[in-house]
């Protein structure tokens, strides 16, 4: 008589330190030595290491009627970082990349947006509170009910009145719930308007470095000659900026408009500026520079969502 045994199977260990900005982008402004400088409003610059910096507990996990998220959206946000880790090293190389390629890469910007605390205290908070003031409203519903006549569905005023109360339990029940349930969502819809830009990187020159916050994708409406800050990602003029290494930033523009290859040293002033402003805790660099603490303790968190970026239609 044979005996089989079967292989004992290993629980996967639950991820509880989530990183917010993936490990593999914050490395890229490390020095040599794999140490990275975090500059925070009125503190002190300390050194630190990728792996110990953007980090929060249990960020992408919620509880829902006793059952949990079990890592469903960090595995998911594991996988988005995976399969954009060659692409990065494509764009660092301004290598050309294919439609397959150009799909992952847009997608992991979308959610490196979408993914952040400012995100969440600044747009998904206030959203939630939006949505529970509406839902009070019986115009709101009945004016769900009609756009969904519109698009061919009938539901009655009673069952959408049991689905939004539904909804705003689970809103009470779970505060991160709006923002986590979202990410795919959200992610897929900025990825999109992402496809429908044109890609550069770009080069600091010689002596100048980018920095990057713990917000790290930027946004700006390029109208004539001025620089709106802020813009949503599917106006036609806006141009969404990513710092990628110390040295490059990945840039999706409109179509009518041309990038230097290497940024004047003054353009990296510019956008370093921008990118303390949409920094929401910390700034990161691979220098420990006073001037650069000197612009976070003045600048850090300017840009505010809802306030005068992002703002709703």
């Amino acid at each position: 008589m044979t005996i089989i045994i079967s292989p004992t199977v290993k629980k996967k260990k639950q991820t509880r330190r989530e990183h917010i900005v993936p490990r593999l982008l914050l490395a890229n402004f490390a020095d040599a030595n794999g140490v990275i400088w975090v500059y925070t409003k009125g503190k002190v610059t300390r050194p630190s290491i990728p792996e110990n910096e953007c980090i929060e507990r249990d960020f992408y996990e919620y509880e829902l009627n006793g059952r949990k998220t079990n890592n469903q959206y960090e595995d998911w946000l594991a996988r988005v970082e995976g399969d954009a880790s060659e692409i990065l090293r494509l764009l660092v190389n301004r290598a050309s990349l294919g439609k397959s390629e150009a799909v992952i890469w847009s997608t992991f910007v979308a959610s490196l947006f979408a993914r952040t605390r400012k995100v969440r205290t600044q747009i998904s908070e206030a959203m939630v509170r939006r949505f529970k003031q509406q839902i009070e409203d019986p115009d709101f519903v009945r004016t769900m009910q009609y756009e969904l006549l519109q698009q061919g569905e009938l539901h009655y005023v009673e069952d959408l009145k049991k689905s939004l109360e539904k909804t705003r339990a689970a809103m009470d029940e779970s505060p991160s719930f709006y923002h986590v349930s979202g990410l795919p969502r959200h992610t897929v819809t900025l990825a999109e308007a992402l496809m429908k830009k044109r890609w550069w990187t770009i080069d600091a020159p010689p002596g100048k470095s980018f920095l990057i916050s713990d917000c790290p994708v930027m946004t700006s409406e390029l109208d004539g000659g001025k620089v709106l800050p802020g813009s949503g990602f599917g106006k036609e003029n806006t141009a969404v900026l990513v710092p990628i290494t110390s040295k490059k930033l990945f840039v999706a523009s409109p179509h009518n408009r041309n990038w230097r290859m290497v940024a004047e040293p003054r353009g990296v002033d510019m956008i370093n500026l921008q990118a303390v402003r949409f920094g929401h805790l910390n700034v990161y660099a691979a220098d420990n520079l006073p001037a650069t603490q000197s612009l976070v303790d003045t600048e850090l968190n300017q840009i505010v969502f809802g306030q005068n970026a992002f703002l709703p239609n």
